[in-house]
């Protein structure tokens, strides 16, 4: 009984629970922003069931992402991330493969009961994440892109199809070039175990060029962040004060650390704040909608 607690326990970790749990969450607001306009392609229309069921397929994939990813690199993380439970020794490889492939499948089959196009719409990441895995990880700056892109995807997955789902967008696109900067800072403080097992990532880009795509990447970012509001006009004053107390401060620090000669030593901190951000972010755009509905 306790070999199988000590396997679930791990599989669990091997999942990111956090992580999930924040994909989970950026689908409900997606839901949500558009006035849950997703639904209209389920079927039984917006039901709390149909929410329920969209947003753990997506929760599914993003821990199928973060599953086969270790179970992939379970070299490489023996050296960046021992304490991980394959690099450990804590969960076998051949378990961790299985708990995977499940929860790729789950995934499929709860976008799937939701609708024909959730279930064509969650194929497509699950795909992308197979194939960075096994191939695109190992590139520069293309591996970075897709982790990226596929995260701030789950914005948009809550919200379609429907055309209102353009207020996202913005949001999305802000979400992007954030996860980029965290996918770079990631690569940098995986870069001696990617060496050791012959991986070529964006960690061997020289230093200066890291800190130009981080500190363009963050500029963009902190240029979409505004849009919403200032620009399109689909996000208030409540939007605008918590960028203001909240998100605009973590970017700030980050930037700071990002623009130090020695901000290798310091790329655990910037994924840190840039995860808070992004978390910030989303609270901002809850936070605007809340005070609207009221």
């Amino acid at each position: 009984m306790a070999e199988v607690i000590k396997v679930i326990v791990s599989c669990v970790k091997t999942a990111r629970p956090l992580n999930t749990v924040i994909v989970g969450c950026a689908v409900l607001l997606g839901m949500w922003l558009t006035g849950f306009a997703s639904l209209s392609a389920c079927r039984g229309g917006a039901t709390v069931l149909n929410a329920a069921l969209l947003i753990l397929a997506a929760m599914a994939a993003a821990a199928y992402g973060n599953a086969v990813n270790d179970v992939l690199d379970v070299e490489t993380d023996r050296v960046s991330h021992p304490n991980r439970p394959l690099a450990s020794g804590a969960l076998s490889v051949d378990a961790a493969a299985v708990f995977a492939a499940a929860l790729a499948a789950l995934s499929l089959a709860l976008a799937t009961a939701a609708s024909t196009f959730h279930a064509v719409a969650a194929l497509m990441p699950l795909t992308l994440l197979t194939m960075y895995s096994l191939y695109i990880k190992r590139t520069r700056i293309v591996g970075n892109v897709i982790v990226a892109a596929l995260t701030a995807y789950a914005l948009l997955f809550g919200g379609l199809p429907h055309p209102y789902t353009k207020i996202l967008f913005a949001p999305a696109l802000s979400a992007f070039l954030l996860n980029f900067c965290r996918e770079l800072v990631k690569d940098v403080q995986d870069a001696e175990g990617d060496r050791a097992a012959g991986f070529k990532t964006s960690a061997n880009l020289p230093y200066p060029a890291i800190r130009r795509l981080l500190m363009s990447a963050g500029v963009a970012a902190l240029a979409a962040m505004w849009i919403p509001s200032l620009v399109l006009g689909d996000f208030g004053m409540v939007y605008n004060s918590v960028c203001t107390a909240a998100v605009l401060p973590l970017h700030a620090a980050w930037m700071m650390l990002a623009l130090r000669s020695d901000f290798d030593k310091y790329v655990g901190r910037i994924g840190g704040l840039l995860k808070a951000e992004m978390v910030a972010g989303l609270a901002a755009l809850a936070a605007d909608k809340f005070i609207l509905t009221l």
